[in-house]
């Protein structure tokens, strides 16, 4: 069975998913087939003779980078035992730790490190581990390599990782947030980036002031020219054009200016040699063209463009015009992306890309569900699209500790070291087996955004292992429970004052009106306006909480079993404080509403209800 790959890119996602097993059973079977064919007509394997067993011994280098590649946990920890160097460089120059952040194992990646392995080792394109974790998004390995990881280390192209960090992703989220929390902005690292061709460009201007040569090669046949386009320095590849460099020049290996800018990346490097009449039909030793390498497609189709154009000027130079030339360049370039230098030097398996894809999407439709709502909501809609352009950077992976249930050692000790942890790391969320465990930080977090909620919607209502805890999670599972068990569905918020069971009950609320659809505007506002109510009758000032609860809410939401749309709710409300009305405790407040009346008098109403003095009054 084949397929054509633009056929198979194009397809939906799960039917593209289905056919691609398809074709690997197809795959596998005809391989059988043909290997059995393939006996019968050799007449079989012959027997070993004399019954020896002939094994094959494989190094433990060997072993070990397959254990790791294939997730084989046990045996990466039986060679390290049996004696296999942790310190193993693989074919690319890289560690056991690049393997583990190519292949997303994370078990490996933790015991190497306490094995002392350099996070911080580069390969022969000055990769580290961070880089490749970055490249594949492989957040689990990001954050374990950053407790002794330089993040602001450069590769050949003096990327760090978090230019390889697809913008949204988790491991982008993580690098962004490290940086912010270690004082280095983006400007510190747009200076650090240009460091090295602003050098290049003083040391290039005073090679010219003192008269020397700029097409001067050194004993591989590489010029100033070759290295510059290589590296993606605009400034300095046009200052040596301007000053006679030649655009076709070729190292040992014949390889010219425009084929290293264009395997490379250099998108804006390609168009600049092209504008001085880089040929780019000239072959390298293995008679590649500049555009049989080219990185991006954008760059193979400029180059194509300048192929068919300079073939035209060859047969008749006066019928081509240098703007002509010009033009297609141009139209191309206005279309790149921001980075276009960006390698992709690892290719992505396609569980990855779906992924990528699946969250690319989940975030356009997010952001077009808060372009839906109606300009009465206009207020909120801004406040929803800030938080959500905060949400990409604040919003924590999951952790090992996740689940407290999971720990191999249960103390009040540990389960309390685990939580200030997490704490710490703005994780207010923790799984106690079915229990949410929810830490109040006392402060506002960009976790509860309108695109938040859209992430934790799913068809079956499980736990994603992508997301981390969140009261979402607990409604989302909830709301499936509610029709695949066909019974009420109940939440206990239990806590101390203070401790965001309001709150809590807040977000649960907001997370099943998402299932109102249309409807959704109408509930929040009618929900909003009862909330405010609630709160000004029963809520007063208490020693740890300005706006404490002082009675029992029960709140009752009711879904259609047909549509599963929700259609009405009710509060009801049990045990307040009357007493607070005549007696307050130390250093607490009667209800709000009072102050709020207060708040709301003309300064001729309070002096003819002779309550001029606040303090005077319960």
């Amino acid at each position: 069975m084949e397929i054509d790959q633009c056929l198979l890119e194009s397809l939906p996602l799960g039917q593209r998913q289905r056919l691609v097993k398809r074709m690997r059973c197809d795959q596998i079977k005809a391989y059988y087939e043909r290997e059995k064919a393939f006996q019968k007509q050799e007449g079989h394997v012959k027997k070993l003779k004399h019954g020896k067993n002939h094994r094959v011994h494989f190094n433990l280098a060997d072993m070990i980078q397959d254990a790791i590649i294939h997730h084989d946990d046990k045996e990466v920890l039986r060679l390290l035992k049996d004696g296999a160097d942790p310190h193993t460089l693989i074919s690319s120059g890289g560690s056991l730790l690049h393997l583990c952040a190519r292949y997303d194992n994370a078990f490996a990646t933790e015991i190497l490190i306490d094995r002392g392995v350099n996070v911080n080792h580069q390969d022969e394109d000055f990769w580290t581990s961070v880089h490749v974790a970055c490249a594949c998004d492989n957040p689990d390995i990001v954050l374990l390599l950053l407790a002794g990881a330089n993040v602001l280390l450069q590769d050949v192209n003096g990327n760090i990782a978090l230019d390889y960090a697809t913008e949204g992703t988790e491991s982008s989220c993580i690098l962004l947030t490290y940086l912010e929390e270690n004082g280095v902005d983006l400007n510190s690292l747009r200076q650090m980036k240009i460091q090295r061709p602003m050098t290049m460009l003083a040391d290039v201007k005073q090679l010219i002031l003192a008269g020397g040569n700029v097409n001067q090669k050194n004993d591989k046949g590489v010029t100033l020219l070759h290295i510059a386009c290589a590296n993606g320095y605009k400034d300095v590849a046009s200052l040596i054009l301007d000053h006679g460099a030649d655009a076709n020049v070729v190292d040992n290996q014949y390889w010219t200016p425009l084929h290293l800018a264009a395997k490379y990346g250099q998108t804006n490097l390609v168009k600049l040699l092209l504008m001085h009449q880089a040929n780019p039909s000239l072959l390298s030793c293995s008679d590649e063209k500049a555009s049989d390498i080219a990185a991006s497609e954008f760059i193979e189709e400029m180059l194509l463009k300048a192929e068919t154009v300079w073939e035209e000027k060859m047969k008749d130079p006066l019928s081509v015009s240098a703007l002509s030339q010009e033009e297609p360049y141009e139209e191309i370039i206005h279309d790149l992306p921001a980075l276009s230098n960006k390698l992709n030097p690892l290719a992505l398996p396609i569980a990855k890309q779906d992924s990528l894809l699946e969250k690319d999407t989940m975030f356009k439709d997010a952001t077009k569900i808060c372009k839906q709502q109606s300009q009465d909501t206009a207020s909120d809609y801004i406040t929803v699209t800030d938080t959500t352009k905060l949400e990409q950077v604040k919003l924590m992976p999951p952790a090992p500790n996740d689940d407290l249930a999971t720990l191999s050692e249960l103390t009040d000790n540990s389960l309390l070291y685990e939580i200030q942890k997490r704490f710490s790391n703005n994780q207010i969320y923790t799984y106690v087996g079915d229990i949410l465990l929810l830490v109040n930080p006392f402060k506002e977090l960009p976790i509860y955004s309108t695109m938040v909620t859209q992430l934790y919607l799913s068809d079956s209502g499980k736990l994603c292992s992508s997301l981390p805890p969140h009261i979402f999670s607990c409604a989302e599972r909830a709301y499936h429970m509610l029709f695949q068990e066909r019974r009420p569905q109940c939440f206990i918020l239990s806590g101390e004052r203070g401790s965001g069971k309001t709150e809590a009950c807040k977000q649960i609320v907001k997370h099943l009106t998402c299932r109102s659809s249309s409807s959704r505007i109408t509930f929040d506002s009618k929900i909003r306006h009862v909330n405010c109510i609630l709160e000004a009758f029963g809520h007063a000032k208490t020693a740890l909480n300005d706006l404490s609860s002082c009675f029992i809410k029960y709140f009752e939401l009711k879904f259609c079993e047909k549509k599963k749309v929700l259609i009405g709710a009710r509060i009801y409300t049990y045990m307040l404080e009357k007493s607070r009305v005549v007696m307050q405790p130390l250093n607490q407040s009667n209800f709000l509403v009072f102050y709020l009346l207060m708040d709301g008098l003309s300064a001729e109403e309070k002096y003819g209800l002779y309550l001029s003095n606040l303090s005077a009054h319960r």
